[in-house]
This record gives structure tokens, sequence and C-alpha cells, in this order.
């Protein structure tokens, strides 16, 4: 995959194909634990987020991120393992509930790329959780698990793939 550049925010963020993770006739709305949750619009892997992102390019600049993110083979896939996830994030009115359903990819350059990065910035970069957020709930852009204690704090349940699909072709994905 190519070099997808970083975001205004600094997230840098791999675009994602939904044909990959998302299979014919998934349905754009699902009910887990009575919360409906509505497919994302689009389908991403992060691979740093704002926080990180902001800090790293500080330290060794978009080159040298980019070189390391060069050096590595992207070719993420699904992995038919999914999880409920929740956070409770802060609002000016108080905190919105929100809830997301991932995908967690099998991804060998994700935590490659995080250690590269780690060790040519020194700073403290977990290997992170690569994952593909499906469908949310609250708020449209997902939680933000930047990290795998993010991760943990997050983490609901294992969702079985039958509880996405309307049929068995799907659930066999």
């Amino acid at each position: 995959m190519r070099w997808p550049g970083f975001r205004d925010d600094s997230a840098l963020i791999l675009p994602l194909d939904p044909a990959m993770l998302l299979p014919p006739g998934a349905p754009m709305r699902l009910r887990l634990d009575g919360h409906v949750l509505e497919r994302k619009h689009e389908l991403h892997m992060t691979l740093l987020g704002r926080e990180a992102g902001r800090a790293l390019r500080d330290g060794i600049g978009d080159a040298r991120i980019r070189a390391l993110f060069d050096a590595f083979d992207w070719q993420p896939r699904g992995t038919a393992r999914y999880a409920l996830m929740h956070k409770a994030k802060p609002q000016w009115d108080g905190p919105l509930m929100a809830w997301s359903l991932i995908e967690h990819l099998q991804a060998p350059a994700f935590a490659g790329f995080r250690h590269a990065l780690a060790q040519a910035s020194e700073l403290p970069l977990d290997c992170g959780v690569p994952h593909a957020t499906l469908y949310v709930a609250g708020d449209p852009y997902g939680i933000g698990l930047g990290d795998i204690e993010t991760y943990r704090r997050c983490f609901v349940r294992e969702v079985a793939a039958s509880e996405l699909a309307p049929d068995a072709r799907m659930a066999a994905r």
C-alpha cells in the first residue's frame, strides 16, 4: 500500500477497502447488547493517533516516519474476530456514550512499524491493536483505540460473526 500521508490533525491512517472487511449484504445497522450501531462510511486502520502522530512528527519528522512506513509490506487482512467497545467521551455537556464494533486485523507490519518508530524516537509507543471500526453508535468517528491500555479499558466483549450476519452466508465468510 502507498504512503497515506498525515491528516491535518497529525493522525496517520491507512484507508481500507470496505469489500475486504464487509461482505456483500452486510447490514447498515446492527443491534448489539441493546445498542443500535450504524455502519461506518469509510474504513481505515489507525497507525498513529493524533497525539502520537504529533509527537513523532515533532521528534523525528515526516520524512523519517515515511521511510519507516515504506520499509514494511502493508497487507492488512480481516480475521473475522470482532469486539464490542465502549467509551464515555467527555463533552461540554456531559459524557457522550460511544460504542464501536471493531474487527481485529492481521497486520504484521503494524507492530513492526510502531516498534521502529519507538526505537527511532525513544518515545513510549506500544505495539497497539490493529483493527478497523466497522460500526459505531454515539460518535460517528468511533472511539479511538490508540494503545493497548485504551483497548483494554474500552473492551466490552467478543462478538461472534453470527451476530453480524443476517444469514449463514455472511457468518461463514
